[in-house]
């Protein structure tokens, strides 16, 4: 259980209030801590990286309290992460945190416990990998992983990982998830935050646009007769993918979907057969009880 979520069980709403900044800020050293313990630097010089980058998160860690921060590197590094692989992550910006296993350990778990050799899985909303390259060793060279990352710059970023990591049973697709294929929309990336780009949010004060273009998971998933596990971080757009899997839907056994607190995508996901599960504050697993 989070520091966060501890404080919200035990402690009233007016002392939480209180104490939030005081708890932000331990909050962000206890990322720390993790960091260090399941990531390394790949050099010497990859490694200093990642120390100078600890050693100065307690005084980075004292910016607007209010507020969520990431952890980040200070300099571009190459990492080795525990149990999964070898990733680039970028300065100043949300990787470092978004290839930390222990960032969603739920999410890891559901992976493996339902993935085996041979399997296909979707990751849909891919950011730079880490669930991908995950999935790809775990179901091996006679299964298929389709990642699907909207974004050319990340999208780079995730093949590189890809080649970094000698996997050879990856595809990646480089469109925006929608419910339906071949328009040329509009996506937001705040500044940083390459793991919140989206084409479901309005204007964000800071964010970057490019203009991407869609397609469906109809449209992916044709000629696809079974995918064991999808994973959906869509980042708002989660309901339009699913009004645009179609029927593919049903070949899909589960899905790991990002739910923040609003029970409308598990409706959608109970109402097509599926029996939703919360895996933990942030992430749902729908069981396909129906299966085609």
């Amino acid at each position: 259980m989070t520091l966060r979520a501890i404080a919200k069980t035990l402690l009233p709403r007016p002392i939480r209030n209180l104490l939030r900044p005081c708890l932000h800020y331990l909050q962000r050293l206890g990322w720390w801590s993790l960091i260090l313990w399941q990531i390394r630097g790949v050099t010497w010089s990859d490694q200093w990286i990642l120390l100078r980058s600890a050693l100065t998160a307690p005084f980075l860690s004292l910016d607007n309290l209010q507020k969520w921060q990431d952890p980040i590197l200070l300099a571009n590094a190459q990492v080795s992460v525990r149990g999964i692989g070898r990733f680039l992550v970028r300065a100043h910006c949300d990787d470092l945190f978004h290839v930390l296993p222990g960032r969603e350990p739920a999410v890891l778990r559901a992976i493996r416990e339902h993935l085996k050799l041979g399997d296909i899985f979707v990751d849909a909303g891919a950011n730079i990998g880490v669930y991908t390259v995950a999935a790809a060793r775990l179901i091996g060279d006679t299964g298929r992983v389709m990642a699907v990352e909207m974004m050319p710059d990340t999208a780079m970023v995730l093949r590189e990982h890809i080649a970094m990591n000698q996997l050879e049973n990856v595809d990646v697709i480089v469109h925006a998830l929608s419910d339906s294929a071949g328009k040329v929309v509009v996506a937001r990336v705040p500044q940083g935050r390459h793991g919140q780009a989206s084409i479901a949010y309005g204007v964000t004060q800071g964010a970057s646009e490019v203009s991407v273009t869609t397609t469906t998971l109809a449209v992916i998933l044709a000629g696809v007769e079974r995918i064991a596990l999808m994973k959906m971080d869509l980042e708002g757009a989660e309901e339009l993918a699913l009004n645009g899997a179609g029927n593919a839907i049903k070949r899909v056994q589960s899905v790991i979907f990002e739910d923040l607190g609003d029970a409308r995508l598990g409706e959608i996901f109970s109402s097509r057969g599926f029996s939703v599960q919360r895996l933990d504050g942030n992430n749902c697993l729908a069981i396909n009880l129906r299966p085609a």
